[in-house]
């Protein structure tokens, strides 16, 4: 019995270099995509695949060159929104976009690829696809890393000065100094808020947007941090973290002890929260308190 194929053709152009990272990292950068295309070869654009339900040939039609791939030979095999990622390794990869196919055959090559979707895919704990660094998450980070410091300096005001007032002999002034020294920390304790959301807005306005907007991805041993302007990854291990700390709003990652990310926990299920943080536990830099 003849086996059921379902065979397109593309064109290797910018567009399919936008909607090929788009799938891969939710990111369309008409710049990259731009530098993608300037650099391809000229005897690598026009293609044609062909799909049965154990493998994927592909026909370079520049070169009369054929490429076989065996679904269960690939790394990985990936669907995302608007189509197919067919991975060769863990970096390089063959794009397929949803509009090349009919709608027909969209539930054929379903049926082809669907024992082998996932395969080496790495467990995710949680993705949070719009992730803002607002003037509020800058707050709330600058908050814990600098109000107990802060909030430090009128108890040591009053520490170090009131001893003084034995040592002054006329007691209304001893009085007046110590009365001085109580407001003067009460005006510090009062402004540490007001300043800490100054320095925020301060940030938040001299920020480019290239770092305010990313998509996060947790897994078991990383986080991954992609922007949702251009392409660009951070990737971070929590073992490298200086510190992670659960605080009332969420988790606080920090990178040193003046630079942190904020993650809240309206930004997970339940569900993630609790399997991140049973995992975050491990770790000798987590500290629950």
């Amino acid at each position: 019995m003849e086996k059921q194929t379902v065979i397109i053709e593309y064109y290797v152009n910018t567009q399919y270099w936008l909607d090929a990272y788009h799938a891969k990292y939710g990111v369309l950068d008409h710049e990259f995509a731009q530098k993608l295309n300037d650099s391809t070869p000229d005897n690598m654009r026009h293609f044609t695949m062909s799909f049965n339900n154990e493998k994927l040939v592909i026909f370079n039609k520049d070169k009369n060159e054929i490429n076989t791939f065996y679904y269960q030979d690939l790394y990985c095999i990936n669907k995302t929104e608007n189509g197919y990622l067919f991975f060769i390794n863990n970096q390089d990869f063959y794009f397929v976009s949803q509009q090349s196919f009919k709608s027909d055959e969209l539930e054929i090559i379903h049926d082809f690829l669907c024992d082998y979707l996932g395969k080496n895919l790495e467990n995710q704990i949680a993705e949070i696809n719009n992730y803002k660094m607002d003037i509020n998450r800058i707050y709330y980070c600058f908050y814990y890393l600098l109000f107990k410091k802060s909030i430090m300096t009128p108890i040591y005001i009053l520490v170090m000065f009131l001893p003084c007032y034995f040592l002054i002999k006329d007691s209304s002034k001893a009085l007046f100094f110590v009365y001085f020294t109580i407001l003067y920390s009460i005006a510090i304790y009062f402004s540490i808020k007001p300043g800490i959301k100054c320095s925020a807005k301060n940030q938040f306005k001299t920020t480019n947007d290239f770092f305010l907007y990313s998509r996060v991805i947790f897994y078991d041993d990383r986080f991954i941090m992609i922007n949702k302007n251009q392409i660009g990854i951070s990737i971070i291990k929590y073992s490298q973290l200086y510190k992670i700390r659960k605080v009332k709003k969420g988790y606080l990652f920090l990178i040193n002890s003046s630079m942190s990310y904020l993650f809240y926990n309206e930004d997970f299920t339940p569900k993630q929260r609790q399997v991140l943080e049973d995992n975050l536990m491990q770790y000798n830099n987590f500290y629950s308190k």
